[in-house]
């Protein structure tokens, strides 16, 4: 689902509070939200009012998008074919996907925090959401995504991030999805190319944070 928001809109899906995370890369893309008027920035996940308030008082106009759990739903499993195998995985529709939930009507980005949502997808369509989004953050635009580095733990949990004007994100508990797939450098390097520059930090959590810039 995409959304467009320029204000509190009162819902949000969020339950219990974890410690403060710190981040190199909220770090920079706070700075470039402070310095620079009239951003236009992709928020992916739950409805949060606090990021809402926290951009648009800042004169940034945000649009959101929780696609992680539209991706659950039935109607974007394929239906097997007769000849396939009956123990075969069932296939994503990844192309009618990215119609239905990546279009942004026209509009492209200067932000883009995709947090962790890749981690949570179906393997097969996350190389089509990074091309999608390279597409959509304008020049010199910034994307910061998250990547986990193990299938399961306290810090596998799934969760949406919280902005606020310190080195540190709220992470709270907004779900019960599975992390689907664990991505190593190389792939994660793949996603990123054609990028002006790529940077890569690693946090305690063992979370990798890249900020990237189109």
């Amino acid at each position: 689902m995409f959304e467009f928001l320029k204000k509190d809109r009162g819902s949000s899906a969020h339950s219990s509070e974890r410690p403060p995370r710190h981040s190199r890369g909220w770090i920079e893309v706070r700075t470039y939200l402070e310095k620079t008027p009239s951003l236009r920035v992709l928020d992916f996940g739950t409805t949060s009012p606090s990021n809402i308030n926290y951009l648009t008082s800042r004169g940034h106009s945000v649009y959101m998008a929780n696609i992680v759990q539209d991706a659950t739903r039935p109607e974007w499993v394929k239906p097997a074919e007769a000849s396939d195998a009956k123990d075969a995985p069932p296939e994503f529709d990844v192309d009618g996907f990215i119609a239905a939930n990546l279009d942004f009507s026209g509009r492209d980005f200067d932000v883009i925090l995709l947090w962790d949502t890749a981690n949570y997808l179906p393997p097969e369509m996350v190389p089509a959401l990074f091309a999608r989004l390279r597409k959509v953050l304008r020049p010199d635009g910034l994307l910061l995504a998250f990547f986990h580095s193990r299938l399961e733990g306290p810090e596998t949990i799934f969760s949406r991030f919280q902005l606020a004007d310190t080195d540190t994100l709220i992470a709270l508990d907004s779900g019960t999805f599975p992390v689907r797939k664990i991505y190593q450098n190389r792939q994660v390097e793949k996603f990123f190319e054609g990028y002006t520059s790529t940077r890569f930090f690693l946090g305690k959590d063992n979370v990798r944070e890249v900020i990237a810039v189109r």
